[in-house]
C-alpha cells in the first residue's frame, strides 16, 4: 500500500475533479461491530446478533472465505461470530432494487449532464453499463467488458476530509490506512484473545486524547501522560503478538491481484485493485468484511506512518506547506480550507473512538458505490451484491450535511506570502461553482485553452516564448469539486526570472481570455484534445471503473461520464468568454507567493 499523492500533485492538479477531469482522484447500536464495553463476541455469544440463525448462504460464505484465508484464518472464524450474525438471516429481508427504487429514501446528487445525449460512438459501450441499488442504498455499477480475463474494482466511499469536524482533521485519511489492517478473521491469530486487548487500548487511547485536548498537548500533566504512553505501549506489544502483519494485502496478492491501493481526497475515499475473473466472489467477501466489520489494529503504529507522510508531503515540502496555507487563506469557513492529511496536532490527538465514530457515521450503504468492470456478468454481480451487502445497515444517524453555501462571497482580493528557503513560486486562485454547475464545461474548456499541453497559452507564453517559467498550468476542482471550489493557476519561474515578472505575464494571459473571444480554430483544437483524452481513459478497465464510480456518486448517473463529452462539445466561444469574465475578477481571487 502506498500513500496518497504529493500535496502538490494530488491537490493542485486534481486528476479526477471536475467532469472532464473525472474522466481523464451517540452510542453505537447493538449491530455495530465496535470495541465497545459490552462487546463480548466470541465462540459462545454475539452482541451483534441480528436475531436470526445462520442461513445456508451464511454458512457458504463462511466456508468460502475460510478456504481463501487458509488455516490461520479458519481458526479465527470461531471468534468472529458477529460477522456471520451480521450477514445471517437478512438475505430475504433486504431485496435488491433498481436505482429508482430507493430514490425516495436516499437523496442522490443530480446533474445538468443527465439531459444531454450520449455521443453516437459511445452508445454501444454505454448500453453495457448497468447500475443497480440495494434496498439499503448501496450502489453497484457494472460494465461487462471481456477484453481480458480480469476484473477491475473500485470501492468509492462518498466521504473525504470535507466531512471531518474541526479538531479531528485527518480522520478520513487515517481511516484509509486502517482499512488495510484486516477484520475479525483476516489479520489475527486469535481474535478472541485480541479483542480484550483492543478494548483496553481504546480506553487508554481515549484517556490520552482527552488529556491532550484538555491541555493542548502542552500543559497536560507530564507524569500522567507518560504513564498513559507506557500503558499503551505495553498493551500494543501484547496485541502485536496476535497480529498477522499485512494479512489483507498478502491474501489479495496471493490470489492474483494487482494494483492494490487507495486514495483519500477532500471529497471521497477510493479503494481499488484488479483480480482474475474467477476471484469475483473473493472480492465481494473481502470488501464486505472490511466495510462492515473492520478491526483498527496497529492504530498508533499507523498514526506514526501518517505523521511521517505529513512531514514528507507538507512540513518538508515548500509547495505542500504553501498549498495548505493557500487554502486557509482562500476559504474563510468552508471545510475545503482544511488539509486532507490533517493538521499535525489533530492527527496526534485522534483516538480509536474518534476514527470509529467517523467510520460509523460515514461508511454506510448510502455513501458507497462499487464499480466492477471487466469479464463479468451483471446478473452475477447483482446476486453476490445481495448476498454480501444486502444485510449491511446504517450504524448511526446521518450526520448534518456539509453546507454548500457555508463559504461567504469573497469581496476583495486576498494574498499570501511565505518566506521559505525554497524556489520561488506563484499561484492565483478564483472561486468557482461546484462540478455539477452548468458553467463547469465552459470553465473546463477554458482550463484546457490555458493549460492543455504544449500548444496551450500558458506553456506557449511563459515557457516557450518568453522563457519565464519552468512550468505553468491552470486547473479547476481544487481541492475538490463536490462543492464550490477553486480554479488555480500556478508557475515556477526559470532561474534568474523575477517572480513579479512571471506573475504579470500569467495574469495577462488570464485577462486576455476574459477580454477577447477565443478563435474558432483554437476552440476546436481544445475540444479535439479533450475528446481524445477521454477516449484514452476509456481504454483501461481500471480507469473506466474509477470514472463510472465517481460519476455515479457525484452526478447520480455513471452514464454522465459519456455525456460529459457532449457537454464540452456544446461549449461556445461566448460561453468561455462569459465564464472567464465572471471568474477572473480581482475581488474573487487569492494570490500566493513563495519568496
Amino acid at each position: 500500500r502506498t500513500g496518497r499523492a504529493s500535496a502538490f500533485a494530488g491537490a493542485a492538479v486534481g486528476p479526477r475533479s471536475a467532469p472532464l477531469r473525472r474522466v481523464t482522484a451517540a452510542r453505537r447500536p447493538a449491530t455495530t461491530c465496535s470495541l465497545a464495553e459490552d462487546d463480548t463476541a466470541g465462540a459462545g455469544g454475539d452482541a451483534c446478533d441480528g436475531g436470526g440463525a445462520a442461513s445456508k448462504r451464511s454458512s457458504s460464505r463462511r466456508a468460502f472465505l475460510a478456504s481463501a484465508v487458509g488455516a490461520a484464518g479458519a481458526a479465527a472464524i470461531g471468534a468472529a461470530a458477529r460477522v456471520e450474525a451480521r450477514m445471517a438471516g437478512l438475505d430475504e429481508a433486504a431485496s435488491a432494487t433498481d436505482s429508482a427504487g430507493a430514490q425516495g429514501t436516499v437523496q442522490r446528487a443530480t446533474s445538468f449532464l443527465s439531459a444531454l445525449e450520449i455521443p453516437p460512438e459511445l452508445r454501444e459501450v454505454a448500453s453495457r453499463v448497468k447500475m443497480f441499488e440495494l434496498a439499503n442504498g448501496a450502489r453497484f455499477v457494472v460494465l461487462e467488458r471481456a477484453t481480458s480475463p480480469t476484473v477491475s474494482f473500485v470501492s468509492y466511499a462518498d466521504v473525504g476530509s470535507v466531512d471531518e469536524r474541526d479538531g479531528a482533521t485527518g480522520a478520513a485519511h487515517f481511516l484509509e490506512h486502517l482499512a488495510f489492517k484486516g477484520t475479525r478473521r483476516v489479520g489475527t491469530r486469535d481474535f478472541k484473545a485480541e479483542l480484550p486487548l483492543l478494548q483496553q487500548l481504546e480506553r487508554a487511547e481515549q484517556r490520552r486524547a482527552d488529556l491532550m485536548r484538555a491541555g493542548g498537548g502542552k500543559t497536560a500533566s507530564e507524569q500522567t501522560l507518560r504513564a498513559l504512553e507506557s500503558e499503551i505501549a505495553t498493551l500494543e506489544a501484547r496485541a502485536e503478538e496476535l497480529v498477522v502483519p499485512n494479512a489483507f494485502s498478502q491474501l489479495v496478492n496471493k490470489n492474483g491481484a494487482v494494483g492494490l491501493n487507495a486514495a483519500t481526497s477532500a471529497d471521497s475515499t477510493q479503494y481499488y485493485y484488479n483480480f482474475p475473473k474467477d476471484k469475483l466472489e473473493l472480492w465481494f467477501a473481502l470488501e464486505a468484511e472490511r466495510f462492515q466489520t473492520p478491526v483498527f489494529r496497529q492504530f498508533n503504529k499507523e498514526r506514526q506512518v501518517v505523521l511521517e507522510e505529513r512531514r514528507l508531503r507538507v512540513d518538508n515540502s515548500s509547495v505542500g506547506k504553501f498549498l495548505e496555507d493557500f487554502l486557509m487563506t482562500a476559504f474563510s469557513s468552508h471545510p475545503y480550507r482544511r488539509p486532507t492529511i490533517g493538521f499535525e496536532d489533530d492527527v496526534k490527538r485522534l483516538s480509536r473512538a474518534d476514527v470509529q465514530a467517523f467510520f460509523d457515521a460515514h461508511y454506510v450503504p448510502r455513501n458507497l458505490t462499487f464499480a466492477v468492470v471487466g469479464d463479468v456478468r451483471a446478473e452475477k454481480v447483482r446476486e453476490l451484491a445481495q448476498i454480501y451487502f444486502g444485510g449491511f445497515q446504517d450504524r448511526a444517524p446521518p450526520p448534518p450535511p456539509v453546507a454548500a453555501t457555508s463559504e461567504p462571497v469573497q469581496r476583495s482580493e486576498r494574498s499570501l506570502e511565505l518566506k521559505l528557503n525554497a524556489e520561488p513560486w506563484y499561484a492565483v486562485g478564483f472561486h468557482v461553482p461546484s462540478g455539477n454547475h452548468p458553467d463547469t464545461p465552459a470553465l473546463e474548456v477554458a482550463s484546457s485553452i490555458l493549460s492543455g499541453g504544449r500548444t496551450s497559452r500558458l506553456y506557449g507564453a511563459l515557457v516557450e516564448r518568453d522563457q519565464l517559467a519552468l512550468t505553468a498550468a491552470f486547473s479547476s476542482g481544487f481541492p475538490g469539486d463536490k462543492y464550490a471550489n477553486l480554479a488555480i493557476g500556478y508557475a515556477l519561474p526559470a532561474p534568474g526570472v523575477p517572480l513579479r515578472k512571471l506573475e504579470r505575464t500569467l495574469d495577462a494571459e488570464l485577462a486576455r481570455l476574459a477580454r477577447d473571444e477565443v478563435e474558432a480554430s483554437e476552440l476546436a483544437r481544445v475540444k479535439r484534445g479533450a475528446r481524445a483524452s477521454v477516449f484514452r481513459a476509456f481504454q483501461s478497465n481500471e480507469s473506466m471503473a474509477a470514472i463510472l464510480a465517481e460519476f455515479a456518486a457525484k452526478t447520480g448517473d455513471p452514464l454522465n461520464a459519456f455525456r460529459s463529452i457532449a457537454a464540452a462539445d456544446a461549449v461556445t466561444a461566448a460561453d468561455v468568454l462569459r465564464v472567464c469574465r465572471s471568474t477572473f475578477r480581482t475581488d474573487n481571487r487569492t494570490v500566493g507567493r513563495i519568496i
